[in-house]
């Protein structure tokens, strides 16, 4: 129940902390949780090679600074995993919330009520420490209790963490991929370059009675530290075809090798920039906002849904054909760009709108559309959008009131809205009501404004007089009902209450 009566105050600072690491822990679309991944993998990879070593038989003949260091970086570790676990834990869920909003529905608040309260919240940690990811991080950290360290599959058992990762994981291929025949043809002349070069030097060198040449194996050695590094000094050539090799040799590599590194770092940034200018494919999202076209109305949205912080609590889309640096708006990291034509089917997948809860289209002016053509291509993404998701809450703003019609009558979308006619209405009713703009402006403030709840969310109620009642105790008033999607604006005393309708609430005024 707090968690909406509370909803027009600002995030406490351990909630805002608290999404932050939900972000970097759990949200795989969020970038940080990306650089958090590859972290972790490292930390992962690093410390089971740490437990091998330290496992082997053969540990006791390891150094006694490197044995020390290597048992202190154990533990370390250790640390950081169980750090991890209890932080995936807290942000999981909200305990409190959830306890609140379950311990509202009923009327009796008895022990048995909170006692059901406390186990509805409590479940859905429960059921979190049962997913195979939970149980892989609950093993990898039962080993800091030091009886249990005998069993060394426990040890072991970390590396499968690494699938936890997967977000990061899958960046790491799929900018490895894109370069993939860079890797393997600078792979190949590097080998080339290598093998042909120390067979050249390995037969003039063994000729001339270098001891140091003695096989094969000797000559591809010195060839690889001669290539990779600035060699080593424990094989030279004395021929002067081999010190000529030695010097052209390293010379190839070198630009060879750069060329290789080039096009991982090419590859890392295009994954970058991908995540940044709205390239990147996001299928696996559901339950999002996605926004179609960019103009002052669609700012305004994204503008408020970043000033309540929604987008660090449900992804949120915005497609537009815009560049990003075109748009007059800093866009959070939490909201998702995706450059495009939002009236192409494969865009409109790209960011999963089939499994979207809200979708809003908004007259996107680009040159030389008319206001006719603008409105089409809406319409034609209205109705793309209703047969890829039919399930969705689509709201849709046009430039003509003639073309309100094909929305409202044919595809069925009753939250249509033309550009200007809003805000010619309410400026209108100013003129007749003096004061009616300050008073619409309260009323639809996003954070003291009008909210919309379903009744069973608030309890059980029979009649409005019974809403009424009680949202006043919460300085709250109720006024209006929705229905079926019919607004009952200050419906009677006497009006009965379903647990689907829906309440408008406004919030009581501070004298």
């Amino acid at each position: 129940m707090q968690k909406y009566l509370n909803i027009k105050k600002k995030a406490s600072l351990i909630k805002r902390l608290k999404i932050f690491l939900y972000n970097v822990v759990e949200n795989d679309r969020s970038p940080s949780n990306h650089i958090y991944s590859i972290i972790a993998i490292f930390i992962v990879i690093t410390s089971s090679i740490t437990v091998f070593l330290l496992i082997t038989p053969e540990s006791e003949k390891l150094p006694p600074d490197l044995y020390k260091l290597l048992t202190d970086f154990e533990e370390i570790t250790l640390i950081f995993f169980a750090l991890e676990y209890l932080t995936r834990w807290w942000v999981i869920s909200d305990f409190f919330e959830d306890y609140k909003e379950n311990l509202s529905k009923y009327k009796r608040k008895n022990i048995k009520a909170h006692l059901k309260s406390f186990w509805y919240a409590l479940k859905v940690k429960l059921k979190w420490m049962v997913k195979p990811y939970s149980l892989i991080d609950l093993l990898a950290i039962l080993p800091l209790f030091r009886p249990l360290r005998v069993y060394r599959i426990l040890l072991i058992l970390r590396i499968f963490k690494t699938l936890r990762y997967s977000s990061g994981i899958k960046s790491i291929f799929s900018a490895l991929k894109e370069q993939w025949f860079i890797f393997l043809f600078s792979s190949l002349l590097i080998f080339l370059n290598i093998a042909v070069f120390s067979i050249i030097v390995y037969i003039y060198e063994y000729n001339a009675g270098n001891e140091n040449f003695k096989n094969l194996l000797d000559a591809f050695y010195w060839g690889a530290i001669t290539s990779f590094t600035v060699g080593y000094g424990d094989i030279t050539p004395i021929t002067s075809v081999g010190k000529v090799v030695a010097s052209i040799m390293p010379l190839i590599n070198t630009i060879l090798i750069s060329v290789l590194t080039a096009g991982i770092s090419v590859s890392f940034i295009n994954r970058l920039l991908e995540l940044k200018e709205g390239e990147i494919k996001m299928r696996d999202l559901k339950n999002h906002i996605v926004i179609c076209g960019y103009n002052e109305t669609s700012e305004e949205i994204l503008e408020n849904i970043m000033n309540i912080g929604l987008d660090k609590e449900k992804p949120v889309v915005l497609i537009t054909n815009y560049d990003k640096n075109d748009i007059g708006l800093n866009l959070s990291n939490y909201i998702i760009y995706k450059k495009g034509d939002f009236i192409k089917e494969e865009i409109l997948l790209d960011v999963a709108v089939d499994k979207a809860s809200d979708v809003v289209i908004v007259g996107e002016k680009m040159p030389p559309l008319t206001e006719k053509d603008i409105d089409a291509r809406t319409t034609l993404a209205g109705m793309l959008i209703r047969s890829l998701n039919p399930t969705a809450r689509i709201y849709v703003e046009v430039l003509l009131d003639e073309d309100a019609y094909i929305f409202k009558r044919r595809l069925g979308i009753k939250d249509v809205l033309i550009h200007g006619q809003v805000v010619g209405k309410i400026m209108f009713s100013s003129l007749l009501n003096p004061g009616a703009t300050e008073l619409i402006e309260a009323i639809i403030d996003n954070e003291t404004g009008i909210k919309k709840l379903k009744a069973k969310q608030l309890g059980n109620f029979d009649t409005f007089k019974d809403v009424l009642l009680y949202l006043r105790q919460q300085n709250l008033t109720p006024i209006a009902v929705e229905r079926n999607k019919k607004i009952i604006l200050s419906p009677p005393d006497d009006f009965k209450i379903l647990g689907t309708d829906y309440i408008f609430i406004i919030p009581q005024s501070e004298a």
